[in-house]
């Protein structure tokens, strides 16, 4: 009888584990974006009226935006989601066509265009928008954060974020890792779990398939560029 109690017991310890691991995805495939984020429970669909496009995140980082966004519109900002989770293929697209783009075709040295590039994209396998807690949100052209609408979009961030558990992961003056992005804001509740189980998982071995991608280890992304954060995102 104890012998089939204990049984019993380990079944249900492995049943929660498995769910606890479904729910905050700390698998390796979850950690760098390969996975079918429209199928996983734990995302849902943004409604069109908070994004402009098809838009998934977790269910927690949904949650909390809906609260942030109230809270904006009582100050008249609406806040609307460009761009939320992105899987390794979304984001291998998008990082060759920069690769082949015109604007860096004269630049021959692997490791120089692989930098050029990290300015402003994510090696694929290594973003923050693999995991449903990063949000792109208004307008992600610099420029428009000089202007009144997008001072005022900024200020009113990071005056109220935190209250509601977002954070700018690429803030001004890190040591190292992207461009600031002043649209970029990230639900760290999750989102710092994540980037404590990428660093412990994820090797640069596991950094590959697309072009580019012998230069991870080379220039250290994951300590320079995924590290490379504000210390309140870790």
């Amino acid at each position: 009888m104890k012998t089939i109690n204990f049984i019993k017991l380990l079944l249900a310890f492995i049943t929660v584990q498995l769910c606890i691991n479904n729910t905050y995805g700390q698998s390796k495939d979850f950690l760098m974006g390969r996975y079918d984020y429209t199928r996983d429970t734990s995302l849902i669909k943004v409604p069109t009226q908070f994004a402009r496009n098809n838009v998934y995140v977790k269910k927690e980082t949904y949650r909390a935006f809906v609260k942030m966004r109230t809270a904006a519109l009582q100050a008249g900002i609406d806040l609307q989601i460009i761009s939320g989770t992105r899987s390794f293929k979304d984001q291998c697209a998008k990082w060759e066509s920069k690769w082949t783009a015109s604007q860096f075709a004269n630049i021959k040295v692997p490791q120089q265009k692989v930098i050029q590039l990290l300015r402003w994209w994510s090696m694929p396998g290594t973003s923050r928008h693999h995991w449903g807690t990063d949000l792109d949100l208004n307008n992600m052209k610099p420029a428009y954060y000089h202007t009144p609408a997008g001072k005022k979009l900024y200020n009113w961030l990071l005056n109220n974020a935190p209250k509601f558990g977002f954070e700018q992961p690429f803030s001004a003056n890190r040591p190292s890792g992207y461009q600031e992005e002043k649209w970029h804001w990230s639900y760290v509740p999750l989102s710092k779990n994540y980037l404590k189980a990428y660093v412990k998982q994820i090797t640069y071995a596991d950094i590959s398939g697309f072009k580019g991608a012998q230069s991870a280890k080379d220039i250290e992304v994951i300590r320079n560029w995924v590290l490379g954060v504000n210390p309140r995102c870790k």
